[in-house]
């Protein structure tokens, strides 16, 4: 054997913040100068520190070395006993290493903090507020939740009312604050609260809080009900002091006056003399007497009939639509061409861009441009035209697209083409034919 090792002390006892110190003595057992490092072993290795950590002993010399354990005061060392081991390793015969052990038993604290959110709240009746309580200590705790107002105005609902909390977790409790009475009117009343954290192990924390009462009808809504009173007074003062008197005034002056209309037509009706004997009628003239030769009912022209369109016969209501899609970056054209014999007379069009395209479209009628669209610019866009528009028999009404970027339908994925539809709306008229001549 090389190395032989004792521990001060196998058992010691820390408290997490602080430091404990275990002296190891370390002797040389061999016949050779040898060099040895010193080195803690376990959990609590990461928190301990050996000075020195290497050594150099003459045969039969020893030294004593110290070992310093440090956990820090953190919920993340839990309280408790933990083994540890200090092994001695010589340099030279590394197989012959030493190893002694011991145990650390780390002692629990408490820290407790609370914080109330909001610190303040308003309702008309009743407020909602929210404890979050965290645990900094490194041992669970059982916690009892209470609050009071000192008026006994106000209850409390507290949920849940006790929870145990692990260390270095955070515990939520549900606090309700509810107004015995309601407040119908006047200023808002104030109801100031403490309300405390109270755990098996610790101090209490208290924590000061307010719940606002609002009044059901505030001062803004009183002022408004006066306001509308004494609009309401001063309507029916209107009423009695000027329309009504006005009112019945005509009313009494259109009776005046009827009764003075009638009694005036039975006095003439008294008064008028009997109708003469009619004569007989005069022998009616002969024909073409009297008159210059005219026909009877004036001496003008007879008129013509028709739609008010020169060369247009009856016209019938007409409709018709266009739909296409154009690929991205490219044109397309769609045309309606009016079949022969018949004149299309175009009052009105809608333009549909349902997928929300971007890009250009334009209507023409008989080769001559009607109107240019951005297609970014609508959804849809209709057009009324005060003259309706002519396309002769074989013309053609036109729809253009260039497309350069599609949209997206509603509740769908983005299109890859442009769709655009025409919609036409008119009157569709057959072309009078031409008598024969003679």
């Amino acid at each position: 054997m090389r190395a032989s090792a004792n521990l001060g002390s196998d058992h010691v006892t820390v408290t997490p913040g602080s430091t404990v110190s275990v002296p190891v003595t370390v002797r040389n057992s061999g016949d050779t100068v040898e060099a040895y490092r010193i080195e803690v072993l376990g959990e609590t290795a990461d928190w301990a520190l050996v000075e020195p950590a290497e050594i150099n002993l003459y045969p039969a010399g020893s030294e004593t070395v110290t070992v310093t354990f440090a956990p820090p005061r953190s919920p993340r060392i839990a309280a408790g006993e933990r083994p540890f081991g200090v092994r001695i390793v010589p340099s030279e015969h590394p197989d012959a290493t030493v190893v002694q052990e011991g145990v650390l038993a780390v002692e629990p604290f408490q820290e407790i903090t609370a914080q109330l959110q909001p610190p303040s709240r308003s309702g008309l009746r009743q407020g909602r507020f929210r404890i979050d309580t965290d645990n900094h200590g490194n041992v669970a705790e059982d916690l009892t939740f209470t609050a009071a107002d000192g008026t006994d105005q106000v209850t409390f609902a507290l949920q849940p009312a006790t929870l145990r909390a692990g260390n270095g977790t955070r515990a939520e409790t549900r606090l309700t604050v509810r107004a015995r009475t309601w407040l119908w009117w006047g200023p808002p009343r104030e109801f100031p609260f403490t309300a405390e954290v109270r755990p098996e192990h610790g101090r209490v924390v208290a924590m000061e809080g307010s719940f606002v009462q609002n009044p059901i009808i505030s001062p803004w809504l009183l002022k408004l009900l006066a306001a509308l009173l004494a609009l309401l007074l001063a309507l029916l003062a209107l009423w009695f002091g000027l329309v009504r008197p006005a009112v019945q005034s005509a009313a009494k002056e259109a009776v005046d006056q009827s009764t003075a209309q009638k009694a005036a037509e039975e006095t003439e009706l008294a008064t008028t003399p009997p109708d003469p004997t009619p004569t007989p009628a005069a022998t009616p003239a002969a024909p073409g007497a009297g008159n210059g030769g005219q026909p009877p009912g004036g001496g003008g022209a007879p008129g013509g009939g028709g739609n008010g369109a020169a060369g247009v016969g009856q016209g019938q209501q007409f409709s018709a639509a266009i739909t296409f899609r154009t690929n991205r970056a490219g044109s397309a054209e769609r045309s309606y061409t009016v079949p022969a014999g018949k004149t299309f007379l175009l009052t009105d069009f809608l333009v549909d861009n349902v997928q929300g395209d971007e890009g250009t479209l334009r209507v023409t009628a008989n080769g001559v441009p009607v109107v240019t669209y951005a297609l970014e610019n609508f959804r849809n866009q209709d057009y009324h035209s005060v003259t309706p528009i002519r396309v002769p028999a074989g013309a053609k009404v036109t729809m253009l697209v260039a497309c350069r970027t599609p949209g997206t339908p509603a509740n769908a994925r983005p299109a890859t083409q442009c769709r655009e539809s025409l919609y036409l709306n008119g009157l569709m008229t057959t072309n009078p034919t031409s008598a024969p001549a003679g």
